[in-house]
């Protein structure tokens, strides 16, 4: 059950709850000799009831300032995401990169090792050692960590190590 379940499960088990106590509230009510027999414990029920409903309230009001924030969220990683995209493709455009080495490129930037990129490219760890060692004379950095401290400079501040 994902967090948004528990909180609608939760939001609903308070709601019924406090319908119901209205529901037995309506029926002592409308009975005349209700007020007869009042005692402490009907004060009680209506504190009850009434801090139910203002739960209830508080938690639809703070549900949907959360639904918002996620969404704002998501939205602002989507951005980020294509400007990330868009900020590896230039790069690779002007280190004139083939398609091949694109995609080792980015497995590279995954933190896949050599092995495991032959392995997702059903290619032979000698090809994909000529690939990175392509990628990296192509782009004048000296090897993979370089790369990733390159393009992270990129990403923070917009400037470049070099």
């Amino acid at each position: 059950m994902n967090n948004g379940s528990k909180v609608k499960t939760a939001f609903l088990i308070i709601a019924v709850c406090a319908v119901l106590m209205l529901i037995e509230g309506a029926i002592e009510f409308a009975e005349p000799e209700w007020w007869e027999d009042w005692e402490s414990y009907h004060f009680l029920e209506l504190l009850v009831t009434g801090g139910l409903l203002c739960a209830v309230g508080f938690l639809s009001v703070e549900v949907r300032a959360m639904r918002q924030a996620a969404d704002s969220m998501a939205e602002k990683l989507k951005a980020a995401s294509g400007s990330f995209n868009k900020l590896l493709e230039a790069h690779y455009d002007t280190w004139e990169l083939t398609r091949s080495e694109r995609e080792v490129a980015r497995l590279v930037l995954k933190g896949c090792s050599n092995a495991e990129i032959a392995e997702i490219r059903n290619s032979a760890i000698g090809t994909v050692k000529a690939q990175t060692h392509s990628i990296y004379a192509k782009s004048g950095l000296s090897g993979k960590n370089q790369l990733m401290s390159f393009l992270l400079e990129e990403l923070t501040d917009g400037n470049t190590l070099t």
